[in-house]
C-alpha cells in the first residue's frame, strides 16, 4: 500500500502544501503511532480487565498505512490506519488510547476490524456465522460463506467442492458444522441439507461458478453474521480492477487482498475428477505477504474492503493468487438472496 500510494503523491510531503506524504514520512508517522499505541503501552493493553467504562488500548488491533476513508469511499489520500476493535466515540476512549488527527502533517483514519484471532475458524459455532469451517459429510472441510434464501427456505451457501462433493452428493445430504477433518460428526453437527448445487463440468468445457446451497435444520443454528467484520451490506457490487477486498475463512482466517483481473479464464485442478476451466473469474492477491487463501478458505464470501459488500465467492487458488467466482453469477445461477 505504502508504495502504491506514494507513487501518486508529489515531492511536498506535507498535504497541506498541496501534495500527499512522502512514503518516508508515512513510515515515520506509522512508527511512532504503533510505538505510542501498541508497543508502550503493552502491559496497559494486558491488564484491560480493571473494571473501566472506557476503551483503552485494548481496543487497538494494529496499525497501518491505507488510503484515507470519508462516508464510506475510498479518497486515494495515503495514511496511516488504526484498526480498532470498535469503533466509538471520542469521549468513550481512554487518553491513552486517543489518536490525533494527524501526526506530524500525515493524516490518520481509524477503521474497525473486530477482535483480531489467531487461531484457525474449525471450532463447533451455534449459531454458525459465516467463515467457519463446514462440509458435506464425506469430504474434509471448507468454509461456510453466508446464509442465503431460496424462496421460503433459510440456506447457507458455499462451493459445489464442499457441500455436494464435487457433483456426487445427493440431495437431502448432511452438511457437518465444523467439516469432517475438524471434528464434525454424524448425526450430532448436521446443520443443513444439500438442497441444489451446480454441476462443475469437465473435459474442457466452460463453467461459470462452483456453488451450491443447504437448506438449514432449523433457522437459529446459523448467523447472518461473519465470524469477524459482522454485517455483510447490500447490494452486491460488480468486480473492478484494483479494488480493495477482504474475507473470513476456515484456514487463514481474516485476510485483506486486491483484485487483479475480473476477466480470468483458469483451468483448476479437482484431483481424480480432472480439470475444470472456468470463465470471467476474479483474481485477488495477498495486501501482505501471507496468502489471501489457503486449502479449506473455499467458500468464503469475498466482500470489499470498507463497505462488506459481497463481490465474490472464493473456490480455487495457488499460494500467491486466488480464484473467485463473481457473486452476480452465482446469485442468479442459484436463484438465491444474500441474508444480512
Amino acid at each position: 500500500m505504502a508504495s502504491k500510494s506514494s507513487k501518486k503523491g508529489t515531492k511536498k510531503a506535507s498535504k497541506k502544501a498541496g501534495g500527499q506524504p512522502s512514503s518516508a514520512k508515512l513510515q515515520a508517522a506509522k512508527k511512532m503511532l504503533e510505538q505510542q499505541l501498541i508497543f508502550d503501552v503493552a502491559e496497559e493493553a494486558l491488564s484491560a480487565a480493571s473494571g473501566t467504562d472506557e476503551y483503552g488500548p485494548e481496543n487497538i488491533v494494529g496499525v497501518g498505512i491505507s488510503e484515507k476513508i470519508r462516508g464510506d469511499v475510498l479518497t486515494g489520500e495515503p495514511c496511516v490506519t488504526v484498526y480498532v476493535a470498535a469503533k466509538v466515540d471520542e469521549e468513550l476512549v481512554a487518553s491513552s488510547a486517543r489518536i490525533p488527527g494527524e501526526i506530524n502533517g500525515v493524516p490518520t483514519d481509524v477503521v474497525a476490524t473486530g477482535e483480531l484471532h489467531t487461531f484457525p475458524f474449525k471450532g463447533r459455532y451455534r449459531p454458525a456465522p459465516g467463515g467457519v469451517s463446514v462440509g458435506h459429510f464425506k469430504i474434509t472441510a471448507g468454509t461456510l460463506g453466508c446464509v442465503v434464501k431460496k424462496g421460503a427456505s433459510l440456506c447457507i451457501l458455499s462451493n459445489n467442492h464442499v457441500l455436494a462433493n464435487v457433483n456426487s452428493a445427493a440431495i437431502g445430504d448432511p452438511i457437518l458444522q465444523p467439516g469432517p477433518i475438524d471434528g464434525g460428526s454424524l448425526p450430532a453437527d448436521i446443520i443443513a441439507k444439500l438442497l441444489q448445487f451446480v454441476p462443475v463440468k469437465f473435459g474442457g468445457l466452460p463453467n461459470k461458478v462452483d456453488c451450491a446451497i443447504a437448506k438449514v435444520t432449523s433457522n437459529n443454528i446459523v448467523s447472518p453474521l461473519e465470524k469477524v467484520y459482522g454485517k455483510i451490506k447490500l447490494p452486491a457490487v460488480p468486480c473492478k480492477l484494483n479494488l480493495l477486498v477482504k474475507k473470513v475463512g476456515r484456514t487463514t482466517q481474516f485476510t485483506r487482498g486486491r483484485i487483479t483481473d475480473c476477466t480470468a479464464t483458469v483451468r483448476v485442478n479437482y484431483g481424480p475428477a480432472g480439470i475444470a476451466t472456468f470463465v470471467n473469474q476474479i483474481i485477488i492477491q495477498s495486501l501482505s505477504p501471507a496468502p489471501f487463501s489457503q486449502g479449506g478458505d473455499s467458500g468464503s464470501l469475498i466482500v470489499t474492503d470498507q463497505t462488506a459488500q459481497p463481490v465474490g465467492l472464493l473456490f480455487a487458488g495457488s499460494p500467491t493468487h486466488t480464484i473467485a467466482n463473481p457473486i452476480g453469477a452465482v446469485t442468479a445461477a442459484l436463484g438465491i438472496t444474500i441474508v444480512t
